[in-house]
């Protein structure tokens, strides 16, 4: 222990409360501008293992931890079915992580290892909010600022705490952003207009008012799009539509593209206003005026995330990215949002990060996924 810290030991305890758990992040931001706090209305119901579709295939863990009266720490720890059966192999994750300094850290981290390893992990994984396709990766370098909708944000600090813990790199994902003053799109004017010559490729919005069925389409893309992506698990449909139904309250139609070919969906790109921009405004409270504070900063909002932007297998290097990009840009400044973060993407997927970076795109943000083996000896020295 060094010497800045108390001697107060630290205590972990089972946090039982999805409220109490998504509320506990606050404590650890106070101070920061950059911060946004969670909307606990909607968030909690991610960590309700009764409710949430998630835990009908995984198991989870939930702990606050504290030195004395005082709040240090915070993580969740998952054990995934439909991950083992996926990729054949026995990771334990980790997630909403939080520590006030490195024996919080350790602490917590040490109560997640030996919870995962008991049920028959071997390795470490993190941080990850359950699996891929909920919010991972720690914040290790990038731009000032507010972080996109649904992105991660973390204090410089967590990188040296995890490290100390024996975590290390198991892949960095990337944020680009664009803007409108920066955009080169006449590689991809080029590009897609070769396609489009050869390819019976059509463009549309998605039809809100079949939002079931526009879901239903999606989630069997997403599946088929994603599946061999590095860390990927595939969604229910329950869990997929839970997801859709937390977004469709700020879904615009002109931020989406779906692609066909002779009538079949072959691509998508699904993008969102950046709603924690009004999140912040309100500090993520809705009542009983915060709902109005950002309601009017989302109207005013020029800024959207680019969540997903996927081609199925067979179509990869055809240059169907290209007119997929192109029109989501183009529909996107068209509605009055000329800045874009499109993320996040694997640093090795260059197939993705290349026509993002030619129309103009740069990272301007870096998370890493740690990981570490799970055995006799839990704790680096």
């Amino acid at each position: 222990m060094s010497a800045t810290q108390p001697s107060v030991p630290v205590r972990v305890t089972n946090c039982g409360s999805p409220r109490r758990f998504v509320d506990a992040q606050r404590a650890f931001y106070r101070g920061d501008p950059h911060f946004v706090p969670p909307l606990t209305a909607f968030d909690r119901h991610k960590v309700d293992r009764a409710r949430h579709p998630f835990f009908e295939h995984a198991t989870a863990g939930f702990w606050l931890a504290h030195r004395g009266n005082r709040l240090v720490g915070r993580i969740s720890a998952f054990r995934d079915d439909v991950h083992d059966a996926f990729h054949g192999d026995r990771i334990g994750f980790f997630g909403h992580f939080e520590a006030s300094d490195t024996d919080a850290a350790r602490a917590v981290l040490d109560t997640a290892s030996e919870w995962l390893a008991a049920r028959g992990a071997t390795a470490l994984r993190g941080p990850i909010d359950g699996s891929t396709n909920y919010r991972c990766g720690l914040l290790i370098d990038g731009d000032a600022g507010p972080p996109f909708v649904m992105m991660p944000h973390n204090p410089p600090s967590y990188a040296d705490y995890l490290e100390a813990f024996g975590l290390e790199k198991a892949k960095d994902l990337v944020a680009l952003l664009l803007r409108g003053e920066d955009l080169r799109l006449e590689r991809l004017e080029r590009v897609a207009s070769r396609v489009l010559t050869r390819s019976p490729l059509t463009a549309r919005t998605l039809d809100l008012r079949r939002f079931g069925d526009e879901v239903h389409t999606l989630w069997d893309l997403y599946n088929r799009i994603w599946e061999r992506n590095w860390g990927f698990v595939p969604m229910s449909e329950a869990e997929f539509r839970a997801e859709a139904r937390d977004l469709r309250t700020v879904l615009r139609k002109e931020l989406t593209v779906v692609l066909e070919r002779q009538g079949e969906p072959v691509a998508f790109a699904l993008g969102v206003p950046d709603v924690h921009r009004a999140i912040h405004a309100c500090g993520g409270r809705l009542l009983p005026f915060g709902w109005l504070r950002a309601w009017r900063t989302l109207r005013r909002t020029t800024s959207f995330r680019t969540l997903t932007l996927g081609i199925l297998p067979e179509l990869r290097g055809s240059g169907t990215d290209a007119v997929l990009l192109l029109q989501l840009i183009r529909q996107g400044l068209a509605a009055g949002f000329p800045t874009c973060e499109a993320s996040w993407i694997l640093e090795d997927n260059l197939p993705m990060l290349r026509p993002l970076e030619s129309a103009g795109g740069r990272i301007h943000r870096r998370y890493r996924i740690y990981e570490r083996a799970l055995g006799a000896a839990q704790r680096a020295d």
